[in-house]
Formats: C-alpha cells, structure tokens, sequence
C-alpha cells in the first residue's frame, strides 16, 4: 500500500530487533531530508500519532516509537499534472542537538545505536521508548563510494533482486544521495526517479555531515525541475524555471539520466562481499 511509503522508515521496532546501547561519538549528520507525496505524507504522519499512542496504552513491547509521530511538514511544493511534493527537515548542531525551533522536536537530541539505528530522544528526560527514523547504513564491504548513509527501510528493498523500477517509491535512494553527496566534482544532488512512464520524485532520505559543503538538492517531477533544499546563491526552493538556464547560470553541467536505476543495486557487489568474507 502506498500509505506506508514515507513512515515505514520509523515504525516501531521489535525489542529483539533493536538496542537501546548509543555509540560515544561524535555526532556526524548535519541534516536528514525526507521527500514524499505530500498527501501520504500526511497520512503517514497521523498513522506514526495513532501508533505511538496504542503502543504507550499497551505498555512497554517495543524499544522504538515512532518519530515521525513528532515530525511537521516543512515545506509543500505544488507541481501541474502530479502530486504535491512533501519535505520534512531534520537539521542537527554538532552534539546532535534537533535545531528545529517547533514542536516536540526542539527539546530534543539524535543518537545512534550500537545497531545502527538513529533514535531521537528528549535531551533532560529519560526516555524508556526513543523514537526511530532511520538506519546508518555501512553499505557494502569493500566499496565506499555510497556509504556509510542515512537511510530508511525503503532503501533495504531498493537494492534488492526483483526491485520493480516503476514502483511508487521511486529508484533514487539513499545510496544515489550519498554517492552525489561524496563525490566533490558533482555541484548538486539529482534525486530523479526515472520509470517507464515518465520522472518523478520519489520517497526517500537524504542527508549531510558538517564537512560536506552545501549542495542544492534538486529533481524532476514530472516535467518540472524543482531545487528542494540548499539552492544556490541565496535562491528560495522552488520551481525551476528553465534548468538549461539554471545550470548555465551557476555554472553546473545540465543533469543527465543515469545508466541505470537503482544505480547501485547489491548484485553488482557480489564480489565485494564474497572477497570480504573469504579473507
């Protein structure tokens, strides 16, 4: 169903599936992005709500509520012929205290577990259930071009054998995200879906650590270019007008369809893992 596209990533998780151990480190991510129709994210926001609250009146069964409960939608981009894109923004100081200033989210910090999942919790308040809304994914041994990366439980399915690359969800994930995020020739992130019928933004989660420069963050909606986050020189997010004029404007090449979505699937890692294992 695609009512659960956005908030899958931060159901709650199983007690066995999970710890509540953090990793002492330094806190690495400056921002999580995520994108998804408006409406199902809209949805999935009052599902997360409903959820947290039957698992509160039930008691203590899973180690993770759901964050997406205590998310608001940050920005709304409209497009004609398709639907409103949704944006919710995370954006983190460097002890991974939220600086978003509204809502449940103001008091709160990041942490990542020793299983590699990114909680949120209350910075002065014990909390016996922190909230989940995403993975730190180490991606695949052997190859660093797109990991390590936040990503959500989308992600797992993306990358597998069998993905259906007209699926709603969309081809870009957060190993697209992260390979243009590290890669310091590329001037934006492109997070184009490309299908059969047509391109499209899809659900997904991107992210930055505070060594990244800025990058705009811009994709094709149907047959509108939008820069969702980040726009170069001072732009507010928005329509792209005309990208050939953009991009020869800040000088950045125009954005090209890629070989292939997803663009790296594990089967084309199969000899990453297997050398890995077989040392």
């Amino acid at each position: 169903m695609a009512l659960f596209a956005f908030f899958a990533l931060s159901m709650p998780v199983d007690a066995a599936a999970g710890s509540e151990n953090f990793i002492d480190r330094p806190w690495e991510i400056r921002y999580v992005l995520f994108a998804e129709d408006a409406s199902l994210m809209r949805a999935g926001l009052a599902y997360s709500e409903k959820s947290n609250k039957q698992q509160t009146l039930r008691g203590k069964q899973r180690i993770y509520l759901s964050a997406s409960a205590l998310f608001e939608i940050t920005a709304t981009f409209p497009v004609p012929g398709e639907e409103a894109l949704g944006i919710i923004l995370l954006t983190f100081d460097r002890a991974g205290r939220v600086v978003n200033k509204k809502g449940a989210l103001s008091s709160m910090s990041a942490k990542r577990t020793r299983l590699d999942r990114l909680v949120l919790v209350h910075n002065d308040i014990p909390d016996p259930n922190p909230y989940h809304f995403g993975y730190w994914s180490q991606g695949i041994p052997g190859d660093v071009t797109f990991s390590p990366a936040a990503c959500s439980s989308d992600d797992f399915r993306r990358y597998e054998p069998g993905w259906n690359i007209d699926s709603y969800t969309g081809n870009f994930g957060c190993r697209e995200w992260t390979a243009q995020l590290y890669d310091r020739s590329q001037p934006y992130i492109d997070v184009t879906s490309y299908a059969t019928d047509g391109t499209f933004i899809g659900s997904l989660t991107g992210w930055s650590r505070f060594e990244d420069p800025p990058k705009p963050v811009i994709g094709r909606h149907g047959k509108t270019w939008l820069c969702l986050h980040e726009c170069p020189a001072g732009e507010k997010p928005g329509v792209i007008p005309d990208i050939r004029a953009w991009t020869t404007k800040h000088g950045f090449p125009l954005p090209t369809r890629p070989s292939k979505q997803p663009l790296y699937p594990n089967a084309d890692y199969m000899d990453d893992l297997n050398e890995f294992w077989q040392q």
